[in-house]
Parts: C-alpha cells; structure tokens; sequence
C-alpha cells in the first residue's frame, strides 16, 4: 500500500496484519493491531493534554523501547511533530534544546523525567500517557504530506550549537522507499534496530521502514556486540543496520566462529565510511559482506551498494530520484526529493548550506569513479564518532566553562584504520591534562572527550588571526 502520512501504514498493517508480530523487545511483543490500540490510547489521551487543531511540538525523552514506539506514533496519529531527544545528553544539553524547539509537552520515563529537571513545560510519563479506547482520532494535518512535518532531529553541524532538522511525512515515505527498492526490503524481513530511535537513521530506516512495510521489528535498548550476534544468530532476523564502529566492536566478540549469521539476509552500515579491513574481516569471520550506504540527516539516503555489488571502501551508486554533483573543491553537493525542508526555525543556518545555484553542500570531500562515489574525507570541521557528526565548536563552548581554559582549539584526525575520527585538544591555559579530562568527563558526552590533548602557551595562528591547520595537524 501507498500511504500519504506515515500513520496510514500502521492503520493498514493493523486491518491487514492484525495478529502479525509488529515488535519485539525484551519486556514485550506486540502484534500490529495491538500497537495500533496502544497508540490510539496514548492519542486520545494527547487529545486531551494538547487541544485543539493546530499542530503543536512535542518531545520525548524516552530510551528505546517499546513505550517510545507507542508514543512517537500517537505523536504522528494526532499530526503533530515528534521532537524525540537522545537520553545520552545531559541536563544541560537537554534544556538546551527545549529552548530552541519550545516543545507544548514532554513525554519521558520516570528516569528522563528525573534528570531533566523543571523545564516549564507540562511533562507526563509515558506509562500514564492512556485514555479511552476509540477507533476515530481528529488529526490535525492540515498540509500534504511534503509539508506536513513528522519530526524534529537534532543534528551536530560543522559549527555553532546543534542544529534541529526537521523531516516530513514524505520524506521519511521517499527514503524508506527508494533504498527499499534497492535492498529487496519487504514484508517478510525482520530487522534488528539498536541504533537509537532518537536519531534520523534508527527513526526512518528503522522503525519508519517496518511501518511501511510491515515488517517486524526487533528492538534493543542499546547495541550491544554479544547480544547482538546472538539474536542474529538466531535465525530469526534478516535484516540488520548500524553504523561502521559496530562492525568492528562484533570483531571484537571472543569465539566470532561460534556465531553463524547464514541466515541474515543483508548486513547494512552507514553513518560514516566502513573501514575495508573491517569489512574485509567481517567477511572472513562471518562469511558476511557488509552493504555500505551514504547519507546525512539533512540529505536523506544518497547512495547505496547493490545487492550483488558491495565494494569495500565505496557507499555504492548514487540511489534514483537522487542528483550529485561535485563542487570546485571535490565537496558532494546533492539535490533530493528525500531532503529536508530545513534545520528549525533557522533560515540563516539552511541558507547557509546552500550553493548559489541551489545544491546543498553535504560538507563531504569524494570522487566518482566507475560510477561509484568513493568519500575521501570530511570538511575540517566536520568529526565522525561512534557514528555521530560531532562539532569541534560545541567541543570548544563546553571546554570554555572551565575557568583556567584560554584557548582551545579541536582537531579531527583521520585513522585510515579505524571508523573513529581521533580528538586532539591543542589548550592554552593553566591547568594540566588530568584537569581536562576531569572536566570532559563531568561535562563532555563520551564521544567527544579527547584521545591526545596537546598542551599550548597559545594556539598558533595564521596571518588572517586563524588557527594554523597545517602547523597544528603537524603538532598532531
């Protein structure tokens, strides 16, 4: 079926898939007629926390979960925006970002609700989030789909504070769709999702995708390498996506021998390049290779391996629908109808990020060749870790805080080897290395605390009054 808004599946798989398995977590199984019960609970109970017709904001602070399923989608039922925020950030972080979407309502866990604190909004649990039973819910969507918002992710840029990225229905619709077509996706697969739902890629390829399809889908809290190569083991999943650092952690995993993933259909990676001695090693360990894709928050997917072409060190052929092109400079510029309408209330920041010409600069150096892109690295400010664009610049603000830090400057090292982006803090100031990463780890989420720190009376300059990259990568 071809629904309009994201919730037309989950109405669809509910009449037509009734008594199929929708999801699967540790504490609980739902079939799709018993998730579309749950979510129409928790929308009538919106009904009432949020009235009216007008399209409102609303956060949730919730792990993955089955409860964080139920109440995105009630979210989604009612036509409002889900403004979903990763339980990894901090209070501070956290309120942050409240201020700049200005949510009407939290939902979160008893835990989130604890450590986010007073934020002068209405916060409710998810666990209460119920009302009457009813078969009829009064959308609010007042727009076609390619306008109408489903989501609001926020994204680290290549400078300033994290930015928010909004997404619509048709946006998540068109990704899921033309990689589908690509992967041989249907309703027979079963997908394992550790990625948290709180970012673009768990949210759309994930949950997004088994909603169109009406696939099962397997959810875990977190990713974790053992349990993940058991229940793929297990030969009830086909499908399984993360980002490249998971490869390598299953690599890791003593007795990988032990573990036959035969009946894994397809293996996919994205959210950075895949190393090819990882991919090379997976090979040999599982017997498995790895399809890799390319894509941003902000672009939707780009490119992707074919099922019978999978080339290591390369994300594969640029997808239909999708136009590329590069820049003076080798930079990947893309026009896509799965790109998104902007980052949040932020004109200045989306204009920003386009050519003169109307292409969106992706910040990504690359080069075709064969008719595959091949990513030869990252704009300078732009860091990859654990899967995550990190900024140097919000690196940089947190570290300010400290009172005896002067200077600072963050520099993202390239390991051919490893999918992690290497940290180095060049600093200035009176205080010693075991000060910093004091305070990185009181402050800083772990992805951005440093690997080397290099002590500085000043940070050296060039002749234009910024940093000397050539000298500080040297110093490296």
């Amino acid at each position: 079926m071809r629904g309009k808004y994201l919730t037309d599946y989950l109405k669809a798989n509910a009449k037509n898939l009734a008594d199929k398995l929708a999801l699967v977590c540790d504490d609980r199984s739902l079939t799709w007629q018993e998730l579309y019960e749950e979510v129409l609970s928790s929308a009538t109970a919106l009904e009432k926390l949020v009235p009216g017709r007008e399209q409102q904001v609303i956060a949730l602070l919730i792990p993955n979960s089955w409860q964080y399923v139920v109440a995105y989608l009630a979210i989604l039922e009612k036509g409002h925006i889900a403004a979903p925020m990763d339980v990894i950030y901090k209070p501070l972080e956290l309120k942050a970002i409240i201020k700049q979407i200005d949510p009407i309502l939290l939902i979160a866990d008893k835990a989130g609700k604890k450590r986010i604190g007073k934020i002068g909004i209405p916060v409710v649990l998810a666990k209460e989030l119920k009302g009457t039973q009813t078969k009829t819910i009064s959308r609010t969507y007042s727009l076609p789909p390619n306008r109408q918002l489903a989501s609001i992710l926020f994204t680290s840029g290549t400078t300033g504070k994290p930015k928010a990225t909004t997404s619509t229905h048709a946006n998540h619709i068109w990704n899921v769709n033309v990689c589908s077509n690509v992967w041989g996706w249907t309703a027979d697969d079963t997908i394992l999702i550790s990625l948290r739902l709180s970012h673009w890629y768990g949210l759309v390829m994930g949950l997004g995708a088994c909603l169109v399809h009406g696939s099962t889908l397997y959810l875990h809290e977190r990713f974790d390498a053992r349990k993940t190569l058991e229940t793929l083991a297990s030969g009830k999943i086909s499908l399984f996506t993360h980002g490249p650092v998971v490869y390598s952690k299953m690599l890791e995993v003593e007795n990988t021998k032990n573990y036959d993933l035969s009946k894994v259909r397809l293996l996919i990676s994205a959210s950075g390049p895949l190393a090819p001695p990882v991919w090379e090693k997976f090979k040999q360990d599982f017997g498995q290779e790895i399809l890799e894709c390319y894509g941003s928050t902000e672009t939707g997917r780009i490119a992707s391996n074919l099922l019978d072409e999978r080339i290591p060190g390369s994300p594969g052929r640029i997808l239909p629908g999708v136009k590329m092109k590069l820049g003076p400079e080798n930079e990947v510029l893309v026009k896509s109808p799965g790109q998104f309408p902007g980052y949040y209330k932020n004109d200045d920041a989306t204009n920003a990020c386009y050519t003169k010409d109307g292409w969106w600069d992706t910040g990504d150096i690359g080069e075709m060749k064969d008719g595959r892109i091949i990513l030869k690295g990252r704009v300078q400010e732009k860091i990859r870790r654990n899967s995550y664009i990190v900024s140097p610049r919000d690196i940089e603000w947190a570290m300010l805080q400290h009172p005896k830090v002067k200077e600072i400057y963050v520099l993202g090292r390239q390991r051919p080897e490893c999918a992690n982006d290497e940290l180095v803090y060049f600093v200035a100031g009176d205080l010693d290395k075991d000060d910093i990463i004091a305070h990185s780890k009181i402050h800083l989420p772990s992805i951005w605390r440093p690997d080397q720190i290099v002590l500085l009376e000043s940070v050296p300059r060039n002749s234009n009054g910024k940093p000397h990259l050539a000298l500080l990568r040297e110093m490296a």
